[in-house]
């Protein structure tokens, strides 16, 4: 991001203030900061806005906005210049994608903000470590999102690369499979910053991060356990303040808000009080480094130690001793009850008690982990793709299936749907007026000439023109004196081209124009045009068409609510019946849009299932390999309704299954009882047709406790396909 390219000079001003907008997927953060004494200081920070929808996102930007301008004072501008903190995910080639940048956009526009530049969140923390810790970060930053991980690497503060990973119920997995997509050879930083767009939930993260054994995930390479750390979400308006002050003014620290950030609520004296204060610098020599000696000087030299003599044993009386109660096990699904003891207070004995103690534990404790966990197993498997066409009928008059016959029991289910829509409309129309004026019509002829209104004239480029009324003109006086009469004329379109200039000659009717014509007495005026939207054929048919369809899924999912138990519901026969259809206007109508009222009684089949399924199955079973099973569940029928005949559907019926290989589960749970996670994957890999495998353990222990059940009841196994 260059923002001194952006802003091209900065204008003096005694006090100018910068917006800091955080956008994270479903968060928005917002700040004020300004370029202080060679710092950017941060006057304020609002709570985190939530969004999902676009016009959500501007409403939850607003919020923010408004959120941190409540601190300012009233006589300190409003800042109007921003610097926006994005996810990597909205970023490539160091451009914010187009359908990212038009929601800034829209942001801007909506907002009245001046974008000045942006930064990439996870870059922008890093810089932040540095400038705090005045160091290079070395750690992996991971953005937590609802649905997905973003994961960026950094050595000595450089950016090695940059991942999204879909959420699973297993924190600890998605940053491993995000990891090791960077496929690093050298032990990763040993150091993990996690923030998302809420607060209050890290803390239970950061915990299961810390409670995992990465020494389980064997693609990972740490050089001790890492660290993992929360970043507060204050600290990505931190971050992106330092990022764009440092590009503005060349600033390299940033000053945190005291007790400014806005709340929404009044905040007590107490509440200020209690803001926590920031912690101690350690010092070298605090963590027990010496600074500015040679410690080859400075060593202590050890002084003797007296030996230390046995006390001796004094006998104790037999009495005294206090056997420990046994523990109450209640059930091995229940939890374990501890007894209640209390320590001897002579010669060995606390020893024994404690020995005793923890020999119980462990019991309890293995004969936890032999009896209460428990695995569910899914093993995905290629299927064997099987299809066959049927032509088949179903029956409203007949109650027992014919198989043979292929004619199924069937009822009909009846329900109405109503619904409109508008659209806007695709046609054109050209309207406008017809030019008028008046011409004087001479006869050179020799006898009276009787026209009547509607003759036609014709003008230059053969433009027709019609006698508003009847005329009479009469013959030739003299030779070279023809008879004349005045008479209005209209065009006979609309059009600018119909308007004409006075003195223009005219041919009338099929009268040679050499002995009659007409002459415009005085310039033609009124024509125009103009094309307007209008209503076309296809604007209705296409508006009916898709209102049908929708109301058809509507009706389709009211029938299926009707469908009684054991019968199935046939989706693709349906009948409808037009109850009324009303548009809001007619082809050729002036209009911009067009809306249709439509209403439909719809009528569907349900069909006997045990004769459906029995029906695909004398289908299937002929053409299905040895080896392979036919499942119920693996079933498919299309529907194509052909014609009724009384009480009868005809149906072309297409029936697809796939075909699932015999596997004995007896045989793979006793193969895979007791076994590590990984063992258990590479045997189950050996099972034909095999594509993958999927273990849910409950509960998930750590290390090679965390193996799968030592009693076969406690695995289910499932058998699916590879969809």
């Amino acid at each position: 991001m260059d923002l001194k390219s952006i802003l091209g000079g900065r204008e003096e001003k005694s006090r100018e203030l910068y917006w800091a907008l955080v956008i994270e997927p479903s968060w928005i953060q917002a700040g004020i900061w300004e370029i202080v004494a060679g710092k950017a200081n941060v006057t304020s920070i609002s709570p985190s806005a939530a969004w999902e929808t676009e016009e959500e996102m501007i409403a939850a930007a607003d919020t923010a906005l408004s959120a941190s301008v409540q601190s300012l004072p009233e006589e300190a501008p409003e800042p109007s210049k921003t610097v926006f903190g994005v996810a990597s995910l909205w970023v490539a080639n160091g451009q914010i994608k187009d359908e990212y940048l038009s929601k800034i956009r829209k942001i801007c526009a909506e907002l009245s903000l001046q974008p000045v530049g942006f930064v990439v969140i996870p870059e922008a923390v890093a810089h932040l470590v540095k400038s705090e810790e005045s160091t290079p970060l070395n750690g992996i930053v991971v953005g937590i999102g609802a649905e997905e991980l973003e994961l960026s690497l950094f050595r000595l503060g450089n950016l090695i690369g940059t991942t999204q990973v879909s959420r699973s119920v297993s924190l600890a997995e998605d940053v491993t499979e995000g990891l090791t997509r960077f496929n690093q050879t050298e032990p990763l930083p040993s150091r993990i910053l996690i923030y998302d767009g809420k607060e209050g939930e890290l803390e239970d993260e950061r915990q299961s991060l810390i409670k995992t054994n990465w020494e389980d995930f064997e693609k990972l390479k740490f050089l001790h356990t890492p660290k993992v750390e929360v970043l507060e979400p204050d600290r990505k308006v931190l971050a992106t303040s330092l990022a764009g002050a440092s590009e503005i003014a060349n600033v390299s620290a940033v000053e945190s808000p005291k007790v400014e950030r806005f709340t929404g609520e009044d905040e007590t004296q107490e509440d200020v009080e209690n803001v926590k204060a920031p912690e101690k610098e350690v010092t070298a020599e605090e963590l027990g480094f010496v600074v500015g000696q040679d410690v080859r000087t400075n060593q202590e030299v050890p002084q003797p130690v007296a030996p230390t003599l046995p006390p001796k044993e004094i006998p104790r009386p037999a009495a005294s001793v206090r056997h420990l109660k046994p523990p109450a096990i209640l059930g091995f699904f229940k939890k374990i009850h501890l007894p209640k003891f209390r320590l001897p207070i002579l010669g060995t004995q606390p020893f024994i008690v404690a020995g005793i103690f923890l020999g119980l534990l462990f019991i309890a404790g293995f004969i936890y982990w032999w009896t209460v966990p428990t695995a569910d197993v899914t093993i995905f498997v290629s299927p064997k793709k099987l299809n066959e066409n049927v032509s088949m009928k179903i029956s409203t008059s007949v109650t027992n299936p014919d198989i043979n016959a292929k004619v199924l029991p069937g009822k009909v289910l009846t329900t109405d749907v109503s619904g409109d829509k508008t659209i806007q409309t695709t046609g054109t129309k050209v309207i406008g007026d017809k030019a008028k004026g008046s011409v004087n019509i001479r006869n050179g002829t020799a006898s009276a000439l009787d026209l009547p209104a509607g003759t036609v004239i014709y003008g230059t480029n053969d433009l027709q023109y019609t006698l508003d009324q009847e005329a009479s003109v009469s013959a030739q006086i003299s030779p070279g004196t023809p008879g004349t009469a005045t008479v209005n004329v209209t065009a006979s379109d609309i059009g600018t081209q119909y308007n004409l200039d006075k003195d223009v000659s005219f041919k009338v009717s099929n009268y040679p124009q050499s002995v009659v014509d007409a002459v415009s007495t005085a310039t033609f005026a009124g024509g125009s045009s103009r094309d307007i939207s209008s209503v076309s054929e296809d604007d209705q048919k296409n508006l009916e068409k898709t209102l049908t369809d929708e109301l058809l899924d509507k009706a389709k999912d009211k029938l299926s609510k009707l469908v009684d138990q054991g019968m199935y519901f046939v989706g693709d026969g349906l009948v409808l019946t037009e109850v009324s259809k009303d548009f809001s206007n007619k082809v050729g109508d002036e209009a911009s849009n067009l809306k249709l009222s439509l209403s439909l009684s719809v009528q569907g089949l349900e069909v006997d299932k045990k004769a459906y399924v029995e029906l695909a199955k004398s289908a299937l079973s002929a053409k299905a390999p040895s080896g392979f099973v036919l499942r119920e569940d693996q079933i498919k029928g299309n529907f194509d309704f052909k014609k009724k005949d009384g009480n009868t559907y005809f149906f072309d019926i297409a029936f697809s299954a796939n075909l699932l290989p015999q596997i004995n589960t007896a045989d793979i749970t006793k193969n895979i009882v007791g076994r590590q996670q990984s063992v258990a994957e590479t045997y189950l890999t050996s099972i034909p047709g095999f594509s993958r495998v999927d273990i849910n353990l409950k509960p998930r222990l750590p290390g090679r406790l965390g193996s799968l059940p030592r009693i076969e009841k406690h695995i289910h196994i499932t058998i699916d396909s590879e969809r």
